[in-house]
């Protein structure tokens, strides 16, 4: 069984990851700002960045739902 958020050690992965989810999300790029601070935010330890995607992630399938 692999380690959980096992892709997310490399920051490119959990950066593209990131970028594609809130863009998809929000219905546009991300400004430069924006798309600095998720790079940044992919820089922490693997897992703190796989729990915040995950957050991110049922959030946005909440919205979807109507949920929110």
């Amino acid at each position: 069984m692999g380690i959980k958020y096992e892709g997310f050690h490399d920051e490119e992965y959990a950066f593209q990851q990131f970028k594609v989810l809130l863009e998809e999300q929000l219905g546009r790029n991300l400004t430069i700002i924006e798309a600095r601070k998720v790079r940044w935010l992919s820089g922490w330890e693997h897992e703190t960045v796989g729990v915040f995607f995950d957050l991110i992630h049922e959030v946005a399938g909440k919205k979807n739902e109507g949920g929110l």
